[in-house]
């Protein structure tokens, strides 16, 4: 079993695709494509809103970029 650190996972986005990757929205979701879909920005830009990249198997939280970081509080 995988382990996942949560802390790396945004909360107002699809859990699945930053757990599973990109390939959850093709294998299991019935959202993608229509507006309830709530991983459309990460299949967007690759990021989550906490500024981690997800990739085709998860979240990497090796690759963090604060220019996606929504979450962060400036200054």
């Amino acid at each position: 079993m995988r382990r996942i650190n949560t802390t790396y996972l945004s909360r107002d986005e699809c859990w699945g695709i930053q757990i599973n990757g990109l390939q959850h929205c093709q294998q299991n979701c019935k959202w993608v494509g229509i507006s309830t879909c709530e991983g459309q920005n990460i299949r967007l830009t690759g990021y989550n809103s906490r500024g981690f990249r997800i990739g085709e198997t998860g979240v990497i939280p090796e690759d963090y970029n604060p220019d996606y970081d929504k979450l962060s509080t400036p200054g």
